[in-house]
């Protein structure tokens, strides 16, 4: 009997040890980008599930071990065991079977293994946050990153990365280049539509894992694109949001076809009103890519645009004009606040915009931006066997368009609610008196017209030495015309308008109507050759790289508006309209065949980096990095050639001082990472040396003070160190925590005397400066924040997001800091909390997976200023330069607004 129980007992327990389950979570996503994989199968005996929309999944298994395998169309399966003694959770990474040809060229990092700091934004995170922003907002959640709507105008927004503006942080899409040639920014409205097919963006900060020579000082946004494995789908989307913003989407793709074609495209349409006053948007976006595989060989031919025209508020006013309250509560005295110039008013509100006004019954704004910068690649790679992979990149981008702005004396011409009187204007350009003739427009509306063609060339070779070590290399060459003019763009009531600046006809009779040139006209020209090399070396611990590249920038410009150039055998004469010269006898003209225009011919400059990292894996858990990297980097156009546009008598001429720019870059970091928690910690350590202007200082000459020339000031120097640290916390399958700080300390590090040479006037300028130890401006250098993001039931999330910016600095430039100001520090803006809310709820239909998502950005109201220029006297109402809050002119950050979206795919 004692026998028969205790076997009885033994039944029982292998019995219920038999029939226990656990579970097992966690998320599918590629091990290249680390996008969530939507849709992908995990199967175990009998047992399946497929992930949801951010990739996740959750499956029972009995107690023991137990293998599950994991499928995505156009990805390796992989199997695993795992030993089912509870719950558990885990992150799965696939590979594609094709080889990217987009992640190799762009250098996307990975983790625990690129040694560098970066942060990774699935497609989902676009989607459930973005709300209608420009992309750049959706960083405000990375550390070190400051984005800010600048203006309010749609597409207007700018984005810093650890101090160092656009300017000096690299942007590739598909891996090509896409700032400007000549000034390096980059024009966000010029991308609207892109998030409807960005797989993953990637932010770099510091240096970088490129093997171009790009000018990522502070960072590289790589964004990259869906390709041959997207799915088969079509997807419809209708977005609503304040002030009348509706956009329209239509996506599909074919996925990747027996024949071995693939075709997807994109095709949206947006209008609005903005929440500044005037900032009207409507633009429409377009997006085609078709792939062929060819056995190894893989061909792409992509191409995208978005012609788009919006209002603007261009320029910062003084607090007053917006909240005298507000103002108040900085220290302004009724002395500060109602000073006498100050013809916009006071207490316009948040959503004032000073550059519009009503014409014949309609809202006219005056500053406005109308662009379209189509963009096409023809792409081919080849992977010739396991070890050999070649990839070759085309591209060609033709931008059309500029912003326009007032000319003549509007400031005589306000209403009492602040706005321009354009019907007045346009009855008093109509009207004769007797001091102007009839229909001549003494105030108009000018374009500043920037169009540019732009091709280039990028091909990458890599080679698998062995399991360990991988070389790559190649070539990167571009060419760039940009020509810049301005026009008569509406002669608002008058029939004709007289402008200067075109020194080769008679500008008093000359009269000019819409479409007309003046002021100035150029085109510059940007040449660029270079080659790239990196060696990568890991096992299972070490991962360890360096990267040499080296190219040259050519600079070249032509003038059409300046007097022409005579060069003769002994002397150099110019000729303009009544302007004759004599040489010898001779009498030269407009019209002589040796009158040319003037133009500097190629300047060219040479540059090279170095890079190197390494990274180690201590265990599954902890690893750390290093890297460091030496820039020599091509001072902008502008500040080799000079077009003096402000002079039209002055020559244009190559500046005597365009040095390289230096950048020595430190960083060190450490990561820990689990199915549960995350968490990345780093340090940088970055000095810039002779940090070029952004605009040439007018100085006075030695022998005649009256007289200025346009110089460069070299030796400005700046250092950017810092701390950053981000985590992502889920306890549990439905809630995610997430939060970011970071702390730095951005000074520039320059006090010395420029000593500049002069040729053509046979001179030296002396100029002194003392910026030493004054912080840089324009980017919040503490940055706080977190996200908590919870699915009170399954498919619906709340996600509730905080960021708080401090230590931000009004923007200035260093080179003004002379005199009694030397070393002081610009007017410190008020630090700033905001919150967002994001809900949504994924759902089917007939199996077509459906959305809704509602977001409110700002949904506290916080009134605060995100811009502002220090001891800013062009801004109404400002006359003192004091270094303080009423010295200041800013852009307030816009209030609540909302938006709401439904989406279906088939």
């Amino acid at each position: 009997m004692k026998i028969f129980g205790t076997t009885l007992a033994l039944l029982f327990c292998s019995i219920s040890l038999w029939s226990q389950t656990y579970t097992l979570s966690g998320i599918v996503q590629d091990d290249a980008t680390g996008e969530p994989l939507i849709g992908a199968t995990i199967t175990s005996g009998e047992a399946g599930t497929v992930t949801d929309f951010d990739g996740g999944f959750s499956i029972e298994l009995p107690a023991g071990s137990q293998e599950v395998t994991f499928s995505y169309v156009a990805y390796s399966a992989k199997t695993e065991t795992f030993e089912m003694d509870g719950n558990k959770r885990v992150e799965i990474n696939l590979e594609g079977m094709v080889l990217n040809e987009v992640v190799v060229v762009a250098d996307i990092a990975k983790e625990r293994e690129t040694p560098v700091a970066f942060s990774t934004i699935p497609s989902i995170k676009l989607k459930e946050e973005l709300a209608s922003q420009d992309l750049p907002m959706i960083l405000n959640s990375t550390p070190g990153a400051y984005a800010t709507q600048s203006g309010g105008g749609d597409g207007d927004a700018r984005v810093t990365i650890r101090g160092f503006n656009q300017r000096n942080v690299a942007v590739m899409i598909d891996g090509v280049p896409v700032n400007d040639m000549e000034n390096g920014w980059v024009y966000w409205s010029n991308w609207f539509g892109l998030d409807l097919v960005t797989q993953t963006m990637q932010v770099q900060r510091g240096l970088g894992a490129s093997k171009l020579s790009i000018p990522s000082i502070g960072g590289t946004i790589n964004i990259l694109t869906r390709g041959i494995d997207a799915k088969k789908t079509v997807s419809l989307k209708q977005e609503v949001g304040n002030n009348g913003y509706t956009r329209s989407d239509i996506a599909l793709s074919s996925g990747r076809l027996k024949s071995g074609w693939a075709f997807s495209g994109v095709a949206s349409y947006k209008r609005g009103d903005g929440w500044v006053d005037g900032t009207y948007t409507e633009g429409v976006f377009y997006y085609l890519r078709i792939d062929k595989q060819l056995g190894n060989h893989l061909i792409s031919l992509q191409g995208y645009g978005a012609p788009q025209k919006h209002g603007q508020r261009a320029f910062t006013t003084a607090i007053t004009v917006t909240d005298t309250a507000y103002a108040r509560d900085l220290g302004f005295t009724d002395e500060d606040i109602f000073t006498t110039d100050n013809y916009l008013g006071l207490d316009r509100g948040r959503r004032y915009n000073q550059h519009w006004g009503m014409l014949n019954g309609e809202l006219y704004n005056t500053a406005s931006n109308y662009y379209h910068k189509p963009q096409i690649s023809l792409r081919h790679s080849w992977q010739a066997n396991e070890k050999l992979f070649w990839s070759n990149v085309a591209y060609l981008s033709l931008g059309n368009g500029g912003g326009t702005g007032t000319e003549g004396r509007f400031s005589n011409m306000i209403l009492p609610n602040g706005q321009f009187n354009l019907d007045s204007i346009a009855t008093l350009n109509a009207k004769g008196t007797f001091l102007k003739p009839e229909g001549k427009s003494e105030r108009i509306i000018r374009t500043s017209v920037n169009n540019h063609f732009w091709t280039g060339i990028l091909s990458t070779l890599q080679y698998d030495w062995n399991k360990n070590l991988k070389i790559s290399g190649g070539i990167d060459g571009r060419y760039y015309r940009g020509d810049h003019y301005r026009e008569v763009y509406d002669l608002l009531g008058g029939d004709y308008f007289t402008g200067v600046g075109n020194l080769r006809i008679d500008q008093a009779q000359a009269r000019l109507v819409e479409g007309d040139r003046y002021d100035y006209n150029n085109s510059g020209f940007v040449s660029w050759m270079g080659g790239f090399a990196l060696a990568e070396w890991k096992n299972e611990r070490w991962s360890v790289f360096a990267n040499v590249s080296s190219a040259v920038s050519g600079y070249k410009m032509i003038d059409y508006f300046k007097p022409k150039v005579v060069n003769l055998a002994d002397t150099t004469v110019y000729v303009s309209y009544n302007s004759d010269a004599i040489v010898n006898g001779t009498t030269y003209t407009l019209d002589s065949p040796e009158a040319k225009n003037q133009t500097i011919d190629w300047v060219y400059v040479p540059t090279y980096t170095f890079k190197a990292g390494a990274s180690y894996n201590i265990n599954k858990q902890h690893n750390v990095f290093f890297n460091t990297g030496y820039l020599s980097k091509a001072q902008r156009f502008t500040n080799v050639i000079n077009d003096s546009r402000n002079n039209p008598r002055q020559p244009i001429k190559v500046f005597s001082n365009y040095d390289n720019e230096i950048i020595q870059a430190v960083e060190l970091g450490y990561s820990f990472s689990s199915p549960v928690f995350s968490a990345n910690l780093n340090a940088y350590y970055t000095n810039w040396e002779n940090k070029p202007l952004d605009f040439a200082v007018q100085a006075p000459l030695p022998d005649n003070p009256e007289e200025t020339v346009p110089v460069n000031i070299p030796g400005i120097d700046a250092l950017h160190q810092g701390i950053e640290l981000d985590f992502a916390y889920k306890p549990t399958s439905r809630l995610t925590i997430e939060g970011l700080a970071s702390v730095g300390d951005w000074i520039w590090n320059s006090a010395n005397t420029a000593t500049i040479t002069i040729p053509e006037q046979n001179t030296e300028i002396t100029y002194d400066f003392n910026a030493k130890g004054v912080h840089v401006g324009g980017a919040a250098q503490l940055q706080f924040g977190g996200m908590v993001r919870y699915e009170p039931i399954k498919n619906w999330y709340v996600k509730v997001k905080g960021t708080w910016f401090g230590r931000n600095f009004s923007d200035f430039q260093p080179e003004n800091l002379r005199g009694e100001n030397e070393g002081r520090e610009s007017w410190q803006m008020p630090d700033y909390f905001l919150m967002d809310v994001h809900t949504g709820y994924y759902f089917k239909v007939n199996k077509w997976p459906c959305s809704v998502r509602l977001n409110i950005l700002n949904v506290l109201d916080a009134t605060y200023i995100s811009d502002a220029q220090n001891n800013d006297t062009r801004a109404p109402g400002i006359t003192e330069t004091n270094f303080d809050a009423p010295s200041a002119s800013v852009h307030f950050g816009q209030g609540l607004r909302w938006n709401a979206s439904f989406q279906i795919s088939f």
